[in-house]
């Protein structure tokens, strides 16, 4: 039987409806992947709990995963020029809930243990921990 988890993590109304980075200002941080691999969707797959505690919604801007994860046309356009990410590089890069750019790694070095803690490392995500307790 095929796992339909993820797509009720990532395909709510509310997501499809924002069509701009600002969108999801204070909401959500952003994982941004190009040039995704099987591999990199069966990861995210994998740590969707972990996605989803962290307020991160993923969206692929190439490669394999696009029906699943791909964003509107109007929020690619926005991200590709933002991030420009480079032609045959793939890269994942994360954008944090006020909207900056945080962090970016070759999708060779991305693992989900090191984007958990690179967030989990990060003064609004220890408030949002203390909080949660």
């Amino acid at each position: 039987m095929k796992c339909v988890g993820p797509m009720i993590v990532f395909a709510s109304p509310v997501v499809f409806a924002q069509e701009r980075i600002s969108d999801f200002k204070w909401q959500s941080r952003l994982l941004i992947v190009s040039g995704a691999t099987l591999e990199t969707v069966d990861l995210l797959r994998s740590g969707r709990a972990g996605l989803e505690e962290r307020d991160l919604k993923v969206f692929i801007l190439s490669g394999e995963g696009l029906r699943e994860y791909g964003p509107k046309e109007a929020l690619k356009s926005e991200l590709e020029r933002r991030l420009s990410p480079p032609q045959g590089k793939p890269m994942v890069y994360l954008i944090g809930k006020d909207g900056t750019t945080t962090l970016s790694w070759p999708l060779g070095e991305f693992t989900i243990g090191k984007l958990f803690a690179s967030i989990d490392a990060m003064p609004m995500r220890k408030r949002e921990m203390r909080e949660a307790e």
